[in-house]
């Protein structure tokens, strides 16, 4: 599911499997995607995401989308005077919440970035768990 309130993008995603299991998953999932994170609690973490750009590599921890499962372009490379700067990058928080019915959802949450990015990083996401 996917709501857009005030602005802000969620992304949910429901499971009755054991917490450490989806958190395991979850962790190995964006690990692939190249993704940093920062964990505030047991169930939640801060996340950065820069696209790759294809045929860019400058050692600043460019992701690597492997496959055809990203669409983005070049445009998250900006040149100015020969210095070459990342705009596009996509920081999420992730948290992970129980329901009354003994079901968790997995909640991904834009904070700041481009829109459609995020959502490009919310379609790899799901492909890596193989939810799609």
């Amino acid at each position: 599911m996917l709501y857009i309130i005030n602005a802000f993008l969620f992304f949910l995603l429901q499971s009755r499997a054991h917490p450490r299991e989806i958190m395991t998953e979850v962790l190995k999932a964006l690990q692939e995607l190249n993704v940093c994170w920062k964990k505030i609690g047991q169930y939640n973490m801060k996340c950065r995401w820069v696209p790759s750009v294809p045929g860019h590599h400058d050692g600043m921890g460019v992701n690597s989308m492997h496959g055809n499962q990203f669409f983005g372009d070049d445009s998250s490379i900006i040149e100015n005077d020969g210095d070459t700067k990342l705009t596009n990058v996509v920081k999420f928080e992730v948290q992970l919440y129980k329901t009354r019915e003994e079901k968790y959802l997995l909640d991904l949450q834009r904070l700041q970035g481009p829109q459609f990015l995020f959502l490009d990083l919310c379609a790899a996401f799901l492909a890596q768990l193989r939810v799609l």
